[in-house]
């Protein structure tokens, strides 16, 4: 018996993360305290569907539902009430993401569980097939997938396209934009949906591939409006995510979810604005960023992101000080 719970947590877990690979793949970077959320929603709507085939085929249940009696009608029942229930335990979860917009009713979004089960269960039974066949010629060769945080401003999706162009141009990197194929485009958009109706907000519906030769090795990098992903050598990856972090401009991009510390980010670019302008700003009201900063709830990841435009701020302050202090 241990060792059956034991084959059933680790199946678990592959599904899980499996589903989260898809996320990452076909929709970017969820938020890393909903990421586990997201991933048991679509694993409770994979086990939903199965639950859908025990109802219909009660011989199967004993595959679906363990230590179930062999008697038909306590399966068939059982598996009704499961089959009732799942869905709404999918759409209780989707009240509790950390990054959902409050607004809406929390019965309402419950039910909506059914949809959300139906979809990502379907999106999950095509892609614990699709992921690992699109992912094993990288693995073959040793490849590593990263990413970084973002969330592009609303309508600056091609700006940000052509700041990265633009960013690698400089560094002699030609870059190949290219679309999706249409079987992850329809993914992507499918999932981007359902993502949307969970977080009460709109999220943008765009995804490019943009290829890239760095020291002879080919890299991919994908601009989702929520992250920047790139899978490639591990030297190489990792050279451009550094690049690409020190160089991207908070303009037309937020690196957090949290709406809260968007407020300090937009701050951050004003006083960048003002400072650029050639305004009069003080050191103290960077201090207040910081201090501000070390208040939020966020990953270390995302506080990182969000210190180095504090850090790149102050550094364009000093620069701006300097020669006037020579000058006097």
């Amino acid at each position: 018996m241990p060792y059956f719970r034991v084959i059933l947590t680790a199946i678990a877990k592959m599904l899980s993360k499996v589903f989260s690979m898809a996320t990452l793949t076909f929709f970017g970077r969820i938020p890393s305290r909903d990421n586990s959320k997201v991933s048991l929603m679509g694993l409770l709507s994979l086990y939903w569907l199965y639950i859908f085939i025990s109802v219909l085929f009660p011989d199967l249940a004993e595959m679906f539902i363990p230590f179930i009696p062999d008697d038909d009608t306590i399966i068939r029942i059982t598996s009704i009430v499961i089959f009732i229930l799942l869905p709404l335990a999918v759409g209780f979860i989707s009240t509790r993401m950390e990054n959902r917009s409050e607004n809406g009713s929390v019965v309402k979004q419950t039910l909506m569980g059914y949809p959300y089960a139906l979809t990502l269960g379907t999106l999950a039974s095509l892609l614990i097939v699709i992921i690992p066949l699109m992912k094993l010629p990288k693995l073959l060769k040793m490849h590593e997938q990263t990413q970084f945080a973002i969330m592009i401003r609303k309508g600056k999706y091609d700006d940000v396209l052509a700041e990265l162009k633009e960013i690698l141009d400089s560094h002699g990197i030609e870059a190949d934009v290219h679309s999706p194929n249409r079987f992850i485009w329809t993914c992507f958009i499918t999932l981007a949906y359902v993502l949307e109706s969970i977080y009460n907000k709109k999220l943008a519906k765009r995804m490019k591939y943009i290829s890239v030769n760095v020291d002879g090795e080919d890299v991919e990098i994908t601009l989702h409006a929520t992250d920047i992903s790139m899978i490639g050598p591990r030297k190489q990856v990792y050279f451009l995510k550094h690049l690409l972090s020190e160089e991207l401009e908070p303009e037309n991009i937020f690196f957090t979810w949290d709406e809260s510390v968007q407020e300090v980010e937009e701050k951050i670019c004003s006083l960048k604005k003002r400072l650029y302008e050639g305004k009069d700003i003080s050191h103290s009201e960077i201090t207040e960023l910081t201090d501000n900063l070390r208040t939020r709830p966020l990953t270390n990841e995302d506080w990182n992101a969000v210190r180095r435009q504090i850090y790149k701020l102050e550094r364009d302050y000093f620069k701006m000080k300097v020669p006037e202090q020579k000058g006097d």
